[in-house]
């Protein structure tokens, strides 16, 4: 899984330096939240999906999964270090899930509109898949039951607006980013969209 739809070279400096960025922000981001009064912290607003959607549409699978391993790894030192709250190992999983989408999704096509409902929907995987392993590990009391498990997503929901506030808005950056920069400075990194004629979309 490492072909790379949008004919660009296979360096792409540009590219390769806005996913960098991320993970510097990844990094940056729990710092920057644990100096902010108690009631203006955003809660689990996070460029990490973002870094993964982009990354696995611009750049490949493989190294999507590889920023969105380093920006895992620096964002749960940055908490751990900041705010002294150990890492939670299953955060990798759910995040695979914004690479899978970003390369499902995303690679052949620049249109904000279906990035943002790229974000949106690998945000909702998100919430989905969090809060049902919060039941079934019985995070808080909710009980077997599916009343408990209404419960249990309905405590998230909180936490699901500040994931989908992160998504948007990072993902705008980062896509936004490389569609500026394309255009008026690396004109070989920008996407070139496949087009599907008529006899290919039947075979």
């Amino acid at each position: 899984m490492t072909d790379d739809p949008t004919n660009c070279p296979p360096h792409k400096p540009m590219t390769r330096g806005l996913a960098w960025a991320g993970v510097a922000t990844a990094a940056a981001l729990p710092a920057i939240v644990s100096v902010l009064p108690a009631s203006a912290q955003p809660w689990n607003v996070s460029v990490i999906g973002a870094v993964g959607l982009f990354a696995a549409a611009r750049l490949s699978f493989n190294r999507a999964f590889l920023f969105v391993a380093l920006a895992i790894i620096a964002k749960d030192a940055a908490v751990y270090f900041a705010l002294g709250m150990d890492p939670y190992p299953l955060s990798w999983v759910y995040f695979l899930g914004y690479v899978a989408v970003g390369y499902a999704f995303l690679r052949r096509t620049d249109s904000p509109l279906t990035i943002a409902g790229g974000a949106l929907g690998a945000s909702l995987l998100f919430f989905t898949a969090s809060n049902f392993v919060s039941w079934l590990e019985q995070a808080a009391p909710y009980g077997y039951s599916l009343a408990g498990l209404a419960d249990c997503y309905a405590a998230g929901v909180p936490f699901f607006r500040g994931t989908i506030v992160g998504d948007l808005f990072f993902s705008g950056v980062l896509f936004g980013a490389h569609a500026v920069l394309s255009r008026a400075y690396f004109p070989a990194e920008r996407v070139v969209p496949v087009l599907v004629t008529t006899a290919e979309a039947r075979s």
